[in-house]
């Protein structure tokens, strides 16, 4: 939701408030079963009872699922430092919106800015995803998109309570932080829930399109059965100011060329 449309102000990735019926419409084209929705701030339309409704509507003419809610929010908003205030209310709307759509996936942000670094704000932020859990999952697969090393990612899974939680995975960040795409497949391969196509330069380089048969690429293609417990791949791909049309062709064009070579 956002890369499809015009930028809203200086952003991209965020609820297009004057045009996300026409991102629909263009992900319909563009062959796209679902989309993943994301939510930037407390005031997304989604949580309105009217809009939802024609948000809804739009939904079903177009043959298009929510594929996933991105709780983008979080960024401004660490699980480590929300008001307990604020997470209920963020809860209590998602449980609505749990009995009007099938949300097959949800995430929420432990990285960048939502990093945990110390061991309050570890205990805190695995205190409130122990709460999210219990409360939304018995309807979603719930995950964390995250930048924290193989080690910690361990140690937080072994957490009681967070037995259902999972992962989603940024091909393109991992790349960045130079990270290893094998140990997230070795270590975490039951609990990878949604993976993110996005091609970065190493050492924290910028994001650009998708490159053909880059190795983080090939790799996930080709391990793809390997996931029991994926629920969607969505693109977060590179995205220019005002050629994102022409943008995403090319990456779905060299996205569908990539193959593993040995």
């Amino acid at each position: 939701m956002g890369r499809l449309s015009k930028k809203i102000g200086n952003h991209f990735q965020y609820f297009p408030i004057d045009n996300w019926q026409n991102e629909i419409s263009l992900s319909k084209k563009f062959n796209f079963t679902g989309m993943e929705w994301i939510i930037s701030d407390f005031s997304n339309p989604i949580f309105n009872n009217e809009f939802l409704k024609i948000i809804k509507n739009n939904l079903v003419q177009k043959k298009i699922a929510i594929s996933s809610i991105s709780m983008d929010l979080i960024m401004d908003n660490p699980l480590h430092t929300i008001s307990k205030l604020d997470l209920y209310w963020l809860i209590e709307k998602i449980l609505f919106l749990q009995k009007n759509f099938k949300l097959p996936r949800i995430s929420f942000p432990i990285e960048e800015r939502a990093r945990f670094k110390s061991k309050d704000q570890k205990k805190t932020a695995i205190k409130n995803l122990k709460i999210i859990v219990s409360k939304l999952s018995p309807k979603s697969k719930i995950c964390i998109e995250t930048d924290l090393p193989i080690k910690t990612l361990t140690s937080l899974f072994k957490s009681k309570g967070l037995e259902k939680l999972g992962i989603l995975i940024d091909i393109g960040n991992i790349r960045a932080n130079g990270f290893k795409i094998e140990n997230y497949f070795k270590h975490f391969s039951n609990k990878i829930y949604g993976i993110h196509i996005k091609y970065r330069d190493k050492n924290f380089g910028k994001s650009k399109i998708i490159k053909r048969n880059f190795r983080e690429l090939e790799y996930v293609k080709s391990r793809l059965n390997k996931l029991k417990n994926l629920n969607d791949i969505t693109f977060q791909t590179y995205r220019s100011d005002n050629y994102f049309i022409k943008d995403i062709k090319k990456n779905l064009k060299n996205y569908e060329t990539t193959s593993f070579s040995k």
